[in-house]
């Protein structure tokens, strides 16, 4: 009903509000009831009973009877009544103490005293006193509340019959097994049912007895006839209890009347009845559930389905004559009727907006959420037409906050000096902002009146209020106060309603669309629309506080519209397309706007994020600015939130082929439409329509999450997803979204409601990229020069803003260079890329580039002339000088501000480009395209260079990829002119990544640095000078005094521009000498030869032998370690230094990390004792004892010092309370984790380190008050230097802890993460420690076993218990880490675990498990020793460990032999005088490598010596690693003659043991040139082969490759990588079970990269089926990623079989494995597995891939090939024959039987009389056809088939080829057995369709023929490949009676072990649960 006219509504209201309608049955009338404003409703002078106060019941109008009050009273109770009438009326009348009568009661207490009074005669009988009245309380009778009854409470029998008749009436009513029940509606407590006339007669007769109960509780006596095709019943059922919580019945109309309760004889007889379509003639609610909406829900449910597809207006039903409560219910639907009909009047809450009439009208709105202005765009809309950005209008209402709290809480924040209640302050701000919050959702609802109500307008979009600030004027008129917007809100955000005309007075109520005037509340002057444009938006008028305007209220949403989980205008939503898991987005595509599905590669589809895919809904409404609630009937609009534009449709020409499409579109004459975005709202092709996926109501309200169809209004089309991409090669992201006219139920949206947070971040970004783009638009136009000042400082607060909104911080005014973002905000940082803010900071930059290199080229040649200036007055009169230089300083003053501008605005664009690139792969990529541009402004002092390396930082892809040459030598080039030590940090970072080196970048700037610009590195150097026994320093005095000969002291001495001076001097002076004139420069020097450390250690990381054999001559160890022990030098400084010596010095050749647990041991090197000192020889293996005492030797002192070190740390109260000294603590315990883990300690000083290492993590010895107190003592600090004090002793004192520290030891509890660190590696040493014992026990195991095995004693006694105690439990050696029995060892790793830094409680947790778990360790870990005993092992073993030793060497120097390519072309490797060889040597080389790769497999034309000219070093390498990987690949299996390979497990189980796989997948990882190094490309496939035998068929094996290679599997696109993969999952179905959705879409989105190579199909393959079992999970995933991708699939139908058949022809085609018909060929058989294993889901998807007619004609094909047949037999066995889902048309069709006669018996035939010329067909038929054969005809569906004669043929047919190759001699047994297992079944097949004569005659005329001595020459060919066995090279098969006898034992033994150990075990395991 249209209410837009007030009077309209207002006249509509009235006559609504006085009618109630009655309905009548069967004849009775129906009353209308018209109520009086001033009567009270009184129906008749009948009495209806039966309902309290809380009921909602209506009484029937047929109900013309007297109904009593007491229904159901007892006679002997009335009787009682009479006779004590007067007692009775005399109790009645007093009030009942205790509680209050009900108005029932009331009633009948005022009869009972009106009742006249009865005069007795004589002749009557006198009544007996039954009751004495004594003045007892309760002596009255009472009335029942619930059930009505009047009863003596002292009456047994009253109170029985009470009981009894209470309970008949107050009972539940339950309504049980309905069984054929129509729910209607759920809710949270019951649910609505429906019992009609389809409903059976049981259930009908149900609801008659439940309408008697109620009538009984009603009070209604007259009977209702229930005709059930004209009434239905409604119960609303409890769920849990199945009580009838209410009850309607509603029935058809057929009388209508009016009954006015003024005259109620008065009945309108003439009132139309087609306003009435539905009678309620019963309505009730269970007492004690009403007021609980129940009777509402069931009138609702009535009017929505009383008449199928009609909604029943309220105002349409009728009603019976109601109760008391009954007409309280029909007040309440007439009171919801009547909000939407009369005039709404302004609430608290309301959603508004606010039009300017007058000389100027329109909207006030705002800038954006970038500026905080109020503007009148007088241009953009009207009333009428609204604005398009219509949120920017829009207004809460929200009531007047306090704000005093916050007004100090501000006040002291700007006040810093009083800091003492800062905290209270802001406890009470934040309690005053909740006290506003919960005081504004108390007040929502509230009427506005005009001058009384106090409100404040929020701002919708920006979240901000409407302010006037009083104490500043407004921009434009500065007699005027100044309007902004706030984001807290102040006194001045304070506003009263006045009436703009005088027909409204104040205290009235504001009525929506008034004419009001906007008062600030203190303020005086009102809210008024300037008729000044501000200047830098035109059209736009200045709001501000100044002459009255009128605003015209214009409602947009009521409050109570604006509820929560309801679709409604303006609401922010995604639509998520629910079956393609896509959002539907629009964004630019080739410079144009597009509307597509886009995919996201996220684990989750639903957790991406676009901003892109965000749309703002719009109802349709009359009104176009009314909003409101979106119902299911209602008309919807798409805005684009981002570009502003609408959703709509056309029609679109694009021809691609989509199944989608063709099956939606219809007739194929219909056109299509897509999807597209148009720019104006008011275009009805933007009109949409939600249908939804659940049985709703049409007035339904829509709610979010709901899952919709949409429609397409205009063209009566319906959306629907397609998989037509936007671009071929888009990677399969966007995807076009067209219409059709045909409804599909899954093209199905999701409505995803997104907050208001963030929107309102996507309305930052869109304005501010909005602001950029006009910004820089107009500063291109004008020029630089030209801006205002005031538009660049704007610019700078833009950018600071943004800073801010990346931080997730408020802009408190600090400065934006010091934000630190410690964890980044993604969607904030895709909103800066997806808004184009990035691209915008580009065009900036490149704007201001020009000025910025002007600038530079100015400061050079000032500098220039600031070098000549002592010259300059002398070169020229001294006049004119001064006035140049006067000059000078009027133009730096002019310039100043605008230079400052500029570069702070380049400063803040790469700020902001920084912070958008942490941890966000995407926006670095981004970034990433502009390196270059970047790259030119490094050195202009805008932050480019720390915008560069932060993007570069740990990422290792963008690092290979920009980093050139010409990045290298800018950076040295500002090095060398502005020596500023961040860029020697620059560099340092440019050489590592995650902890991993980048050998090509180190390379480079080894170059750089060490070769070409040496000279700006300062030089080191040792010198010797004589030992200073007194010294005295003094300011004046340049050289100590008191030189003594006596000792000669080491000094070192830096060098640097023509200038040296001792590093201990220059350190003293810069910590101690304040005024010393060149303290500054030591200073600058001492910190530039830092960062120059760290640059050094960089480059060596990860043993970069360029650098560390260039760095290793100059910076000894002897150098290195007297800076480490020098205390006078700082700490960071000596730190870099100790990283400096683990980088050159120790992390070398021939250092190599100690092998922990050594499981290859030799049998004849094991002793049958072993001591400590036995076991310390062989801990470092890879070195001979003489070179190991060398190596040690060199480190000697290196060790001691980092005893000391460590010993003192352990003496401080707390070892991490110094962070300075924290920095040298972690470089110490790094290099001392070096040097245990290469071997330098003995086990024996491992556990004597272990207790040292123990005490640094022990926290207990840190007392509270050495913690926390303020009063610290006095602990010297660490000093280490020698005992004779190095130069200028006197000055440099101890350092002390003094109340300065005192800081830093009230933060000894917290921890920095460089202690962490610390931490970290000392638990990493202790693991190690743990290994080197667990190593050492086992080989003590071992040589008790070897003890025993000599002695010859029975294998059933090899270890005693008192054995094991000896190894764990024995003091000699003792191996107890703490000498407490491990007390304090599980002491310090407790504390440890309650630390908050999660990586370190899990190692301490893991080493506390180890610690109680010894026993069972070591059992587990000698279970996996393999013991070499014969002379083959022993052999094997050495030269494994030869090769490895030298394989590993090769792969650290790599970079020294591995061919490189110039610039130029030319050889660039180390050896480059060498690289013009001798030819015939070269020769001889490249001959013996052919040789080697010929025998490997490879052909003569892949080793060709055509390769690059290389050194005779390198082509020693290449060499030796060829032999090696061709030696140890060997090793792994063994080749039959026949081609088949076996593992030789032991020997894999040896390499794996000594680590081979470890080096050769670090020789996978060295960086080549693969385009030209054609013998780096024969090693990595060696190599590639070497993993793949030495993991072939070696479970264990597998999953350690797994671990370390497939892990990376992002990295793996090659086909020698893939492959690798294979046969790591080969047959290993416990790895393929991992393979996830993820993994497997990488690996099909490989084939769609490289094109369709065999190995990705294969290694799908691979993962499908492992061990004879089918992988479900992977089956399903495989099959969905291969039909949704076109790139992978290959097949030929009808069409193009000739394509085919032509390929099976092409010899090449058939050889070469990676061409197209092979790939087919696998991809069948792919498709064959998938739906292996009876896969339901599988078998669907495949049957509309390939047909069974297209299989026919292509087997059946003359010139298909056997690959191809057995390809598409298999499939058809397991795809129709063989599965899950019935498929009865191949038992009924005749493709088998075509198949059988045209393909099977002919290629019998074939097989028979030409075996040896067809290999494969062997195969085909023994195996394929066969086991089709057997299924097919052993399947229950044939039997049930038909059987034509033909198909008999067929049968005898094949029977007789069958019995032909039985017949075959040249079968194995198993062949033969196949065969005749399908003869038995096809003979039983006859046997039961009486042809089992054929089959004999058949049978027995080919024995006759056969003779049984005939042998063809394939058996005698085939027959020595069955029988023959293979043999490995150089091993011996005789029984190896020693090596069999040590193994026998050594299992007994570790039988035994077990056996003594597991009680152990279980003891230890028992303790560890205690102790948890």
């Amino acid at each position: 009903m249209d209410a837009s006219s007030p009077a309209t509504s207002k006249a509509l209201h009235q006559t609504q509000l006085k009618k109630y309608f009655v309905a009548a049955n069967d004849g009775h009338e129906l009353t209308t009831l018209v109520e009086s404003s001033k009567k009270t409703l009184d129906l008749s002078t009948t009495e209806t009973t039966g309902s309290g106060s809380d009921d909602e019941n209506v009484t029937p109008p047929w109900h013309n009877e007297t109904t009593m009050t007491i229904s159901g009273t007892p006679e002997k109770t009335k009787k009682i009544q009479q006779r004590k009438a007067k007692s009775i009326k005399k109790s009645l009348i007093q009030e009942d103490e205790e509680e209050e009568d009900d108005e029932e009661t009331k009633a009948y207490k005022q009869r009972l005293r009106n009742q006249p009074r009865k005069v007795y005669n004589d002749d009557e009988p006198k009544l007996k006193q039954t009751i004495i009245d004594a003045g007892q309380k309760m002596l009255d009778a009472i009335v029942c509340k619930r059930c009505g009854m009047a009863y003596f409470p002292h009456s047994a029998e009253d109170k029985a019959a009470h009981a009894k008749y209470h309970n008949y009436t107050a009972s539940a009513i339950r309504l049980r097994n309905l069984k054929h029940q129509h729910i209607l509606q759920q809710f949270l407590d019951g649910s609505i049912y429906l019992i009609g006339s389809t409903s059976p007669s049981t259930e009908q007769k149900k609801a008659e007895h439940v309408r008697e109960l109620v009538d009984n509780e009603l009070g209604i006596t007259t009977p209702f006839n229930c005709l059930w095709s004209e009434t239905k019943a409604y119960f609303y059922i409890e769920d849990c209890t199945d009580i009838v919580l209410g009850y309607c019945l509603a029935h058809i109309v057929h009388r209508v009347h009016v009954l006015d309760f003024n005259d109620e004889s008065n009945i309108d007889t003439k009132t139309e009845m087609d306003k009435m379509v539905c009678g309620i003639a019963r309505i009730w609610v269970h007492p004690d559930h009403r007021r609980a909406r129940i009777a509402t829900k069931l009138l609702d449910c009535v009017r929505t389905n009383f008449f199928f597809g009609i909604v029943i207006k309220r105002v349409d039903l009728a009603f019976s004559a109601p109760t008391d409560d009954g007409h309280k219910q029909v007040e309440r639907q007439d009171r919801i009727m009547e909000s939407s009909l009369t005039s709404s009047f302004l609430k608290i809450g309301d959603t508004i907006a606010l039009y300017a009439e007058g000389s100027v009208c329109g909207f006030i709105s705002t800038l954006g959420l970038v500026d905080d202005r109020c503007v009148v765009q007088p241009d953009s809309g009207d009333l009428q037409k609204p604005p398009k950005k219509f949120r920017d209008c829009l207004f809460r209402i929200c009531p007047s906050h306090r704000y005093s709290a916050q007004a100090q809480y501000w006040s002291a924040l700007k006040n810093y000096n009083n800091t003492r209640d800062i905290k209270k302050l802001q406890t009470a701000a934040d309690t005053e902002k909740r006290q506003n919050e919960a005081e504004g959702r108390k007040q929502t609802g509230t009427v506005i009146k005009y001058g009384d109500t106090v409100v404040q307008l929020l701002h919708i979009k920006s979240n901000k209020y409407i302010t006037v600030n009083k104490r500043l004027p407004a921009i434009l008129e500065k007699n005027a106060m100044r309007v902004s917007l706030d984001v807290s809100g102040t006194e001045g955000s304070w506003f009263q309603i006045e009436p703009y005309y005088k027909l409204r007075a104040k205290g009235e109520r504001v009525v929506v669309g008034d004419k009001v005037v906007l008062m600030p509340y203190s303020g005086g002057q009102p809210l008024h629309v300037s008729e000044l444009e501000l200047p830098d938006n035109p059209g736009s008028k200045e709001v501000n506080s100044h002459l009255q305007t009128s605003w015209k209220i214009v409602l947009s949403m009521s409050c109570h519209e604006a509820t929560n989980e309801v679709l409604k205008s303006g609401d922010i939503v995604r639509l998520f397309h629910a079956e393609q898991e896509k959002f539907l987005t629009c964004d630019n595509y080739r410079k144009k706007s597009v509307v597509f599905l886009r995919a996201t590669g996220r684990a989750s589809a639903t957790s991406a994020t676009s901003s892109n895919a965000l749309w703002e809904v719009e109802v349709v409404q009359q009104d176009p600015c009314r909003g409101g609630i979106g119902h299911w009937s209602s008309l919807f609009r798409f805005k684009h939130l981002a570009t502003g534009q609408y959703l709509a449709a056309e029609i679109d020409n694009d021809q691609s082929f989509d199944a989608t499409r063709q099956k939606l579109r219809g007739p194929l004459s219909t056109p299509v439409f897509a999807l597209i975005p148009i720019p104006h709202a008011y275009d009805i092709s933007s009109l949409f329509e939600l249908d939804p996926t659940t049985i709703t109501r049409n007035e339904d309200a829509v709610a979010w999450g709901s899952y919709v169809r949409l429609q397409h209004i205009c063209t009566n089309t319906w959306v629907h997803s397609t998989n037509i991409k936007l671009d071929p090669d888009d990677d399969n992201v966007r995807f076009k979204i067209g219409c059709a006219l045909m409804k599909e139920d899954k093209e199905a949206f999701q409505i995803v409601h997104v907050s208001p947070d963030e929107v309102r971040d996507l309305d930052f970004a869109n304005d501010a990229a909005h602001y950029f783009d006009t910004t820089v638009s107009k500063w291109e136009k004008i020029g630089i020069m030209h801006v205002h000042a005031n538009e660049r400082k704007q610019a700078i607060s833009l950018l600071s803003d943004i800073v801010y909104f990346l931080a997730c911080q408020e802009n408190n005014g600090s400065d934006a260079f010091d934000v630190q973002i410690l964890k980044a905000n993604r969607e904030r940082q895709k909103l800066i890329r997806e808004q184009n803010i990035l691209k915008q900071l580009f065009r900036m930059l490149r704007l201001l580039k020009p000025r910025l290199e002007f600038e530079r080229s100015n400061m050079k040649s000032i500098k220039g002339s600031d070098s000549h200036a002592p010259n300059s007055p002398t070169m020229q009169n001294n006049d004119q000088y001064i006035l140049s230089q006067q000059q000078q300083q009027d133009s730096d003053i002019r310039h100043s501000t605008f230079s400052y501008q500029v570069k702070t605005i380049c400063r803040l664009c790469y700020r902001i480009l920084k912070h958008c690139q942490q941890e966000y792969r995407k926006n670095q990529e981004t970034i990433a395209k502009e390196f270059s541009f970047m790259q030119s402004q490094i050195g202009c002092d805008i932050l480019a260079e720390d915008t560069i390396t932060a993007l570069l930082h740990n990422n290792k892809k963008l690092l290979e990829k920009h980093i050139t040459e010409k990045e290298i030598d800018t950076f040295v080039r500002l090095l060398r002119e502005k020596r500023d030590c961040k860029f020697l940090e620059y560099l340092s970072d440019l050489c590592v990544s995650s902890s991993q080196a980048i050998a090509r970048t180190q390379e480079m700037i080894c170059k750089s640095v060490l070769e070409k610009n040496a000279d700006i590195l300062i030089r080191t150097k040792l010198e010797e000078r004589a030992c200073i026994e007194d010294m005295i320093l003094d300011d004046n005095v340049s050289s100590p005094t008191g030189v003594s000969n006596k000792n000669i002291l080491k000094e070192v001495i830096l060098t640097w521009d023509g200038k040296s001076e001792s590093i201990e001097y220059m350190a003293g002076v810069a910590r101690f000498q304040v005024s010393h004139p060149r303290r500054e420069e030591f200073k600058n020097i001492l910190e530039y030869y830092r960062y120059q450390l760290n640059l050094f250690s960089h480059m060596c990381f990860d043993r970069q032998y360029l650098a560390i054999d260039n760095l290793s001559t100059e910076l000894t160890i002897e150098l290195i370690l007297t800076c480490i022990k020098s205390e006078n030098l700082p700490a960071d400084l000596r730190a870099a230094f100790c990283a400096l010596m683990i980088h050159i010095h120790v992390n070398r050749d021939p250092q190599e990390e100690v092998t922990r647990i050594k499981y290859a041991r030799l049998w004849n090197q094991v002793k049958p004792t072993i001591s400590l000192y036995e076991y310390d020889q062989t801990i470092n293996g890879s070195l001979e004892p003489t070179d190991k005492n060398e190596n040690k030797l060199k480190f000697e002192s290196t060790m001691k010092f980092v005893e000391d070190y460590l010993n003192t740390v352990v003496e401080q109260p707390n070892s991490f309370a110094d962070r300075e000294q924290n920095k040298l603590t972690h470089e110490v315990v790094n290099l001392a984790r070096r040097l245990i883990f290469f071997g330098f300690y003995s086990f024996e000083d491992l556990l004597k380190l272990t207790k040292t290492l123990l005490g640094i993590l022990d926290t207990s010895k840190i007392s509270p008050k050495q913690r926390t107190g303020p009063h610290l003592e006095r602990v010297p600090s660490i000093a280490l230097a020698n005992s004779k004090s190095p130069k200028y002793e006197t000055v440099i004192t101890p350092n002390l802890y003094s109340a300065a520290d005192a800081t830093k030891e009230q933060q000894a509890d917290t921890l920095d993460d460089l202690a962490y660190e610390t931490k970290m590696n000392i638990i990493a040493i202790l693991e190690f420690i743990l290994d080197i014992r667990l190593d050492f026990r086992i080989s003590r195991l071992i040589s008790i076993f070897k003890s025993k095995f000599g002695s010859l004693e029975p294998l059933t006694n090899l270890i005693q218990i008192f054995d094991i105690e000896c190894i764990f439990d024995s003091n000699e050696p003792n191996l107890d880490l703490d000498d407490t029995k491990g007390k304090t060892f599980l002491n310090v790793l407790l504390n440890l675990v309650m630390h908050d830094y999660q990586p370190l409680v899990s190692r301490a947790l893991s080493l506390i498990f180890r610690h109680f778990n010894q026993r069972n360790e070591t059992l587990r870990h000698l279970n996996q020793v393999q013991l070499l005993v014969s002379e083959t092992d022993i052999k094997n073993y050495k030269q494994i460990k030869i090769d490895l030793d030298q394989l590993r060497l090769f792969v650290e120097k790599s970079e020294l032999w591995v061919y490189k390519k110039g610039k130029d072309g030319t050889l660039t490797n180390a050896n480059e005088t060498e690289a013009n060889a001798d030819h015939e040597d070269r020769k001889d080389e490249e001959l013996e490598m052919k040789k080697l790769a010929t025998s490997s497999g490879f052909a003569d034309t892949e080793w060709d010596s055509g390769g690059p000219i290389i050194s005779e070093e390198s082509s020693y390498r290449y060499t030796s690693i060829f032999q090696i990987l061709h030696r140890m690949m060997k090793l792994c299996v063994v080749e039959t003659s026949g081609g088949n390979l076996y593992a030789r497990e032991n020997e894999q189980r040896l390499l794996r043991n000594m680590g081979v796989h470890v080096v050769v997948l670090d020789l996978l990882k060295i960086p080549y040139d693969k385009m030209e190094d054609t013998r780096m490309n024969h090693i990595m496939k060696l190599a590639h082969n070497l993993l793949q035998y030495f993991c072939y068929e070696n479970p264990t094996n597998q999953e350690k490759l797994y671990d370390l290679y497939f892990n990376d599997y992002q990295q793996l696109s090659e086909e020698q990588e893939v492959e690798t993969c294979c046969y790591i999952f080969l047959n290993n179905i416990q790895l393929c079970k991992t393979m996830t959705e993820k993994r497997i879409q990488h690996f099909v989105h490989l084939i769609e990269l490289h094109g369709r190579k065999v190995i990705y199909i294969k290694f799908l393959q691979t993962i499908v089926k492992a061990e004879n079992q089918y992988i479900k999970n992977c089956q399903d995933i495989i099959m969905s990623e291969l039909v949704t991708s076109d790139e992978v699939l290959i097949f030929y139908e009808k069409g193009n079989l000739t394509n085919l058949f032509e390929r099976m022809k092409s010899d090449t085609e058939r050889t070469d494995p990676n061409s197209l018909l092979n790939y087919h060929i696998q991809l069948v058989h792919l498709l064959a597995m998938c739906t292996e294993g009876k896969n339901a889901s599988t078998e669907i998807k495949c049957h509309s891939l390939i047909g069974l007619d297209d299989l026919v004609i292509i087997v059946t094909h003359q010139e298909c090939i056997p690959e191809v047949k057995d390809a598409y037999v298999t499939f058809l066995n397991h795809c129709y024959i063989d599965t899950e889902v019935e498929m009865k048309e191949i038992y009924n069709s005749q493709h088998i039987y075509a198949l059988i006669e045209q393909s099977f018996c002919p290629d019998i035939e074939k097989l028979i009389a030409k075996a040896t010329d067809e290999p494969n067909l062997e195969k085909y038929i023994l195996n394929t056809v066969i086991d089709l054969l057997t299924q097919f005809f052993n399947s229950p569906f044939f039997e049930q088939a038909s059987a034509p004669q033909h198909r008999n043929t067929t049968l005898i047919s094949l029977h007789s080829h069958l019995i032909k190759l039985f017949t075959a001699s040249w079968l194995t047994a198993t062949q033969r057995e196949r065969v005749d297992r399908c003869i038995h079944i096809i003979s039983l097949i006859a046997d039961r369709r009486g042809l089992i004569h054929f089959l004999r005659s058949n049978h027995s005329s080919m024995s006759e023929s056969m003779l049984p001595s005939h042998r063809t020459s394939r058996s005698a060919t085939l027959e020595p490949r069955h029988s023959d066995t293979y043999s490995i090279d150089g091993y011996d098969h005789s029984e190896d009676i020693e090596h069999k006898r040590v193994i026998d034992g050594f299992v007994a033994f570790l039988s035994q072990t077990s056996a003594r150990l597991t009680p152990l075990i279980l003891a230890e395991i028992s303790i560890l649960v205690d102790v948890i």
